[in-house]
């Protein structure tokens, strides 16, 4: 039975001959007994069986690790490179953004797909080495930095964003493991530099920061796709900016800034702020360059307020053209003393003042109109706010604590008080628009728009400050032929540490063109223009911001469509000649350059 048992169990082996059991062997013949025979078979067969049941496991092990290798392989092709490597949601908008175009459907901002470079830190090998492998190709890179982060626990990293396709090309040579790439929408600006400050810029999840960028972001964003249209004109806008560099350049100044404004509509049609900067390299771009002066910025702009001045005596009926003023002394307001750049010594008539931009005669007509008559039509002006302008970073004017006899007299011929160089062109066009006052827009205006209008002065008053005008521009250095400008130039001294500093000064001029029939309105500054020989030693607006005026304006007005005159026109002046006392026979041209050594208020 026991010998029955351990045969079926496997463990003993019976050897078989001639089909039948062996005869057992003569005890006395074996040489040892039937139970060690058993015993040494048994211990044969338990280590062959146990050598068999370890390279069973082994090849299973190896096959099980062949397998999840295998499962893992068909994952990634299946899947992609690194699927979850990303633990992060990356911004996308299902719609793309809205194109930004000029009134005439050019393209200033649009989309296009961006390679972006991330890392696995699980799966880079050697971080350092990676970090310094990639500085090659991306010079900008911070090796110690990313050397940090490819060391971290962190499964996602990003390592650069918007990529060129050189650059995308020359890290896939470089075959380091753990990177990988994901295109990305990113921004565009064809026209680079041009009206980059009123278009603005965008960040990486395209939420706009700037300019029309971020004053339209919700429109731009809102799932349509359509693009949004500026008012701006873009040949307008290249030829504005041609001159205003050259200029720049040509007076040594440290900025420049101009805004033109179409009357009637208040459409901004141009805008620029010098020096400026690429729109697809703001990330990297200084803070100051990316600074828009004719917006942002707020400066006491001088005499260029003068004929605002003679506008609201005259509204108030407090002033009339052939009104005079004692300009013979200056004048000592506490601890001010006012006086003339250029004096005549003599009685002056309103219409002198204007023309020969006397300080004295501007603040002695400020004290016959009153206090309240001049700060209330500024303020009717929209001086005294912030413009209502689309963009988001408009400024706010800055204004004196209180208004004493001395703030409303320098503030009479632009003292005292700081406004943005848009809010003053805003003004401008109320008093080209027969006294109209529409605020100004980046949205193209069409026949059927309706715009917001508010009167702000009569016809006959704004008809007599553009007679005044024309007088100061005609036959001086912004005057072009045929164009019939109307303007007024400033001077205003800078306050450095306090003081007002001779010799450092913003320049300006506003024109209004055509004066018969005005359609658009001009204001530029240049800031801190250096005297040259061209200006004979001088740097007050007469000599570098009339002309730089004049010459934007004879490039642009055929463009807009403003055609040349034979002569200068009269029928405006035939209109309203009611309106006007006679002429007195005055000095044609801008004010008078004064020499830098000259001391005083600005002309």
């Amino acid at each position: 039975m026991k010998a029955w048992l351990a045969r079926l169990s496997g463990r003993v082996r019976v050897r078989r001959s001639g089909g039948g059991l062996a005869p057992a062997r003569p005890r006395e013949l074996s040489g040892f007994g039937e139970t060690d025979l058993i015993r040494l078979e048994d211990e044969a067969g338990l280590a062959v069986g146990r050598t068999r049941l370890r390279l069973s496991l082994i090849g299973l092990v190896i096959g099980a690790g062949f397998v999840i290798a295998s499962g893992r392989a068909v994952e990634l092709a299946m899947a992609g490179a690194f699927a979850e490597a990303a633990p992060v949601r990356v911004a996308e908008a299902p719609v793309r953004r809205g194109e930004i175009h000029d009134r005439n459907g050019q393209l200033l901002a649009g989309n296009l797909d961006f390679h972006s470079l991330f890392a696995d830190p699980r799966q880079v090998w050697d971080p350092a080495d990676t970090a310094r492998q990639l500085a090659t190709v991306l010079p900008d890179i911070d090796v110690e930095r990313l050397s940090r982060e490819l060391g971290s626990n962190r499964r996602f990293v990003w390592v650069a964003r918007g990529l060129s396709p050189r650059e995308r090309q020359a890290i896939h040579l470089l075959g380091l493991p753990g990177l990988g790439f994901r295109v990305e929408p990113g921004r565009v600006y064809p026209r680079r530099r041009l009206a980059a400050h009123l278009v603005g810029y965008t960040d990486r999840d395209l939420a706009g920061l700037a300019g029309a960028e971020r004053a339209f972001n919700a429109e731009l964003n809102d799932g349509s796709g359509r693009p949004v249209s500026l008012s701006i004109h873009l040949a307008a806008q290249d030829a504005l900016e041609t001159v205003l560099r050259e200029r720049m350049e040509r007076y040594s100044a440290q900025g420049a800034m101009a805004v033109l404004m179409r009357v009637g509509t208040g459409e901004i049609i141009a805008l620029a702020s010098l020096p400026d900067y690429n729109p697809n390299q703001a990330g990297s771009t200084e803070a100051a360059l990316r600074f828009n002066r004719p917006v942002q910025g707020v400066y006491e702009l001088g005499s260029v307020f003068k004929p605002l001045t003679l506008a609201a005596g005259i509204e108030s009926g407090s002033v009339r053209l052939d009104d005079t003023f004692d300009a013979r002394e200056p004048i000592q307001v506490g601890s001010h003393r006012i006086r003339d750049f250029r004096p005549q010594r003599r009685i002056l008539n309103a219409r002198e003042v204007i023309i020969h931009s006397s300080n004295i005669g501007a603040a002695r007509m400020a004290e016959q109109m009153g206090r309240e008559t001049l700060i209330n039509f500024y303020a009717d002006l929209g001086l005294f706010e912030r413009p209502p302008l689309e963009l988001v970073e408009t400024g706010q004017p800055m204004l004196p604590a209180r208004w004493g006899r001395a703030e409303v007299m320098t503030a009479s011929y632009g003292h005292g008080f700081n406004v943005t160089p848009v809010a003053l062109a805003a003004a401008y066009a109320a008093l080209a628009n027969d006294g109209i006052y529409t605020p100004p827009t980046l949205r193209p205006v069409g026949p059927g728009d309706i715009v917001p209008q508010v009167p702000v002065m009569s016809s006959a008053t704004a008809a007599q400050v553009l007679g005044v005008m024309r007088a100061s521009v005609a036959g001086g250095q912004a005057d072009r032929p045929g164009l019939a400008i109307a303007g007024k130039t400033g001077t205003a001294q800078r306050i450095v540490n306090g003081r007002y500093q001779v010799g450092n000064v913003l320049t300006s001029f506003v024109g209004i063109f055509p004066f018969d029939d005005p359609q658009y309105v001009l204001v530029i500054s240049l800031d801190q223009p250096r005297p040259t020989r061209e200006t004979h030693g001088f740097n007050t607006a007469g000599w570098n911001a009339a002309p730089t005026g004049g010459e934007i304006i004879e490039r642009v007005a055929p463009m807009l469509g403003v055609g040349l005159r034979e002569a200068d026109p009269g029928a405006r002046v035939q209109n309203v000649a009611r309106l006007f006392v006679p002429r007195t026979p005055v000095r044609p041209g801008p004010e008078e350059p004064v020499e830098l050594a000259s001391t005083g208020e600005e002309p």
